[in-house]
């Protein structure tokens, strides 16, 4: 049996490939503290530490491990470490890669998030190492986490204008990664873009939302300057500000409302629609 090496296990995405892959694989689990590997050993799950910025601390946590499932936390030196992780994976004999991108990324895309997404997806096709590369739209979960709060006072203030987006709830990213890990056959140095069953509005996602929670929710559009000063205001930084504007613009050129079959196609069930979602989570916004 392989086995099967998680980058970033501790994150939405890796969390949810635990979830998905533990009774059925044999997986390490790649964290970034001692506190995070204790809380995973004590669900039985074999945790190890490793740093991205440390090639070397990759290689001994990737020891034994012939696949790999590779996302990068959301931070500036995002393409720096995907390049030190793909190194590394040369290093230690990884076998097949599983990348975790983001929608419309590419090298030479011409917004920055994408381009810097784009830039780690490049490493692992010019490693020649066998690879997937699933690239998901927005998270549903961003509504049940990082804007929970302002949907239970009653507004989704975003500058996206009211563009569609064809939100992915990440146990379908999951479920996809699971799936490709477990047998790529036919899959191999392929791209997937991941979304769900349908695009929608903020105004259609705040009327969801708040028919799910049963309360009054509003989509209030707001200007890029209010929209970085809040993000500034909560201790964003500055990297991580730059590049929600840059995809708030992405939103507004039209482009993540369109809707892909890939779930299907992987996994063999449809993507989760935004109304089980919120039906699933509506405690959390009352």
């Amino acid at each position: 049996m392989s086995k099967i090496f998680i980058a970033g296990a501790a994150g939405n995405i890796g969390t949810a490939l635990i979830d998905t892959l533990e009774n059925t694989a044999d997986i390490v689990a790649g964290v970034h503290s001692p506190a995070k590997a204790e809380m995973l050993a004590g669900k039985g799950v074999e945790a190890r530490v490793f740093d991205f910025n440390d090639v070397d601390s990759m290689v001994r946590a990737m020891e034994g491990c012939d696949r790999m499932f590779l996302v990068i936390p959301m931070q500036e030196k995002l393409a720096r470490f995907g390049r030190l992780a793909v190194d590394a994976a040369m290093k230690a004999g990884i076998g097949y890669i599983v990348r975790s991108s983001g929608y419309g990324a590419s090298s030479d895309a011409h917004w920055r998030l994408g381009r810097e997404q784009g830039m780690v997806d490049q490493f692992v096709e010019d490693s020649k190492i066998p690879y997937t590369i699933l690239r998901p739209n927005t998270f549903m979960q961003n509504f049940s986490t990082v804007y929970a709060g302002m949907i239970k006072s009653g507004t989704i203030a975003l500058p996206e204008e009211d563009y569609a987006v064809s939100y992915i709830d990440v146990r379908d990213i999951a479920a996809c990664a699971a799936r490709l890990l477990n047998d790529n056959d036919g899959f191999t140095n392929s791209f997937y873009a991941l979304t769900g069953p349908r695009g929608l509005t903020l105004s259609e996602v705040a009327d969801v939302i708040g028919q799910a929670a049963g309360i009054n929710v509003k989509y209030v559009p707001i200007a890029e300057e209010q929209f970085l000063e809040g993000l500034d205001g909560a201790g964003v930084p500055e990297w991580n500000r730059n590049m929600l504007v840059s995809l708030s613009r992405v939103v507004k050129l039209g482009m993540m409302g369109n809707v892909t079959q890939a779930v299907q196609f992987l996994t063999g069930k449809g993507a989760r629609t935004f109304d089980d979602f919120a039906a699933e989570c509506s405690g959390v916004w009352r």
